[in-house]
């Protein structure tokens, strides 16, 4: 099994093409490479150097997701002859960081646009979707949870792995998390998962206030602390409701202040709209920068920019100097030496 965690890329730390091909050699050659992610994603161009590298080995390809499976890490996954999707996975447009005059900032816009057209295509072959489709997914940074995933192409199955620690004797750490005893039945399922005799479970996806999805082990019902659910945080629903996800598993679920809906109101409210400010700051640079190219490029591009700007260079002039005279009406010598190096100054402008 290869793992491959963190963010995908050549700095140090970071997990390259040199090193899958190193773990690739490491692996036996007569069994299926198990590839398990969890990124964050990274240089999306070294994802499809990854990706080709696993197509061209003539060998089955099983992908895992876990935890994570965002941007770059999304192109990894969809190495796989049989996708797993334990997670949500992300897609969006490419972005990048970049400075330098006009003509470095329309490089980088040229390079970057014909990226996402790549992108959308990579995707749109993968999956069999139209485009245009994944352009607006991409477009909306989508988060596509594990049964969607399924549904829509990108995995082949869905897949939930149990982070429950069982153990008779430890009840007050259960008390502390708040997970109930759920019946027999609920765990020999959890059994079943954590040994692998369940190589599917059926998921539940809940699309938070703010738009994040989590995942949870469930068919139908409402959420119940003890399900199995991703990704790990805090989600605040919209009934007001929060379910707490900690290890893998719902450890609280805080129903809303009924003494004062309309402050539980107002505080959604809040939160909605700090989402959609930081979503608008984000995008701001962006739209400014692609308005001053557009700008540009409708004037006549670099070329034009180049012949706006003033080579304009004065030349030098004589310096005209009064000062006290002495001698016969000569300037005196500092009055003289003072104007020569005025002048020598205003020749080197």
């Amino acid at each position: 099994m290869i793992n491959v965690n963190g963010i995908i890329g050549n700095d140090d730390g970071q997990y390259s093409l040199v090193k899958l091909i190193r773990d690739v050699k490491n692996e036996p050659d007569n069994q299926p490479l198990h590839i398990v992610i969890s990124s964050p994603g990274g240089d999306g161009e070294l994802a499809l150097d990854m990706h080709n590298y696993l197509r061209s080995l003539n060998r089955q390809i099983i992908t895992e997701c876990k935890i994570q499976c965002a941007s770059a890490a999304s192109i990894l996954f969809l190495a796989g002859d049989k996708r797993i999707a334990g997670c949500p996975v992300m897609i969006h447009n490419p972005w990048t960081r970049v400075e330098g005059d006009a003509e470095a900032l329309a490089a980088a816009s040229g390079w970057i646009g014909d990226f996402e057209k790549r992108c959308e295509k990579f995707y749109s072959d993968k999956t069999g979707l139209d485009k245009e489709t994944i352009s607006n997914l991409m477009k909306n940074e989508t988060y596509i949870g594990p049964s969607e995933a399924v549904s829509l192409g990108f995995a082949t199955e869905a897949k939930q792995t149990a982070m429950a620690l069982i153990h008779s004797n430890n009840n007050q750490k259960t008390k502390k998390m708040g997970i109930k005893k759920r019946g027999e039945n609920k765990l020999q399922k959890i059994l079943a998962i954590l040994t692998g005799e369940d190589e599917t479970a059926n998921m539940m996806d809940l699309t938070a206030a703010n738009g994040d999805i989590i995942t949870i082990d469930r068919e139908e019902g409402e959420p119940q602390v003890g399900d199995s659910a991703s990704p790990d945080g805090s989600y605040v629903m919209p009934d007001g409701s929060t379910i707490v996800i900690v290890d893998g598993v719902i450890t609280e679920i805080i129903e809303p202040d009924t003494s004062d809906t309309e402050l539980t109101r107002l505080r959604l409210k809040i939160a909605q709209l700090k989402e959609q400010l930081a979503t608008a700051q984000a995008n701001a640079k962006t739209a400014k920068e692609t308005a001053q190219l557009n700008a540009i490029k409708i004037a006549g591009g670099t070329e034009w920019l180049a012949r706006q700007c003033s080579h304009y260079k004065p030349s030098g002039r004589k310096a005209q100097m009064t000062g006290f005279t002495g001698n016969g009406g000569r300037e005196s010598r500092t009055a003289e030496r003072l104007a020569e190096l005025k002048s020598k100054r205003l020749a080197n402008i």
